[in-house]
């Protein structure tokens, strides 16, 4: 039995449309960097999407790494600001549908707790799911599984076998697995296409989170 759900925020639940890219764009350009490091960097965090923000620039950046990071956040509320935030087509009914049955329900993400908190809030969701949980809250980032543990230990689940974790990257799926999670589903509404998300761990690819309540029926 799914005791609780964790789900990523952008590109599972949070319609992302390109703004993490975005914003990533806009903090390397903010750097000047060389075309070489450039380029680089840009696949770099293409590669690691869905990693806590800060590893990913101190991995790339070292010493500069903070700079980058608030650079970044200052894009990314920005770009949002441009062009609004919305959720995925049906993923705030379909986290009612899992409260209303009784399952607990998380959000993960690799922003800041106050980037994630102004997201929040644009979604009008401060109401809807207490537990949520960002790298600084927990330890490290994804695909580490502090994140996830974070959320069974806030929700007070009895076993992470009957953890269900939710999200659009294979660092979604990695974390999931870590974590000892019974069920690791990826979705196609975000970054990774399916064959990367089986490889990383997934047990269930949907093309959206708006049928992950249809999947845990008994």
């Amino acid at each position: 039995m799914i005791e609780l759900v964790c789900c990523d925020m952008a590109g599972t639940t949070v319609n992302d449309g390109g703004l993490v890219l975005e914003a990533f764009h806009r903090t390397i350009a903010s750097l000047d960097l060389d075309e070489t490091s450039a380029t680089r960097a840009e696949a770099y965090v293409i590669e690691t999407m869905g990693q806590s923000k800060i590893d990913v620039f101190r991995a790339l950046f070292a010493e500069r790494a903070e700079d980058a990071n608030r650079l970044f956040e200052a894009h990314f509320v920005d770009a949002a600001s441009d062009v609004g935030v919305s959720e995925v087509p049906g993923a705030r009914l379909a986290l009612e549908t899992l409260l209303e049955r009784g399952i607990a329900v998380a959000l993960t993400t690799g922003f800041s707790p106050a980037t994630r908190e102004s997201i929040i809030d644009a979604l009008g969701w401060a109401d809807l799911v207490e537990v949520r949980v960002s790298p600084a809250d927990a330890g490290r980032g994804r695909p580490a599984p502090d994140m996830v543990l974070t959320c069974a230990l806030r929700a007070r689940v009895n076993d992470v076998r009957n953890i269900c974790v939710v999200g659009d990257t294979a660092s979604d799926m990695m974390a999931g697995r870590r974590a000892g999670a019974g069920l690791t589903v990826g979705v196609l509404t975000g970054n990774d296409e399916a064959p990367r998300l089986v490889d990383s761990g997934a047990d269930l690819i949907l093309n959206s989170i708006a049928l992950l309540p249809d999947e845990l029926v008994e």
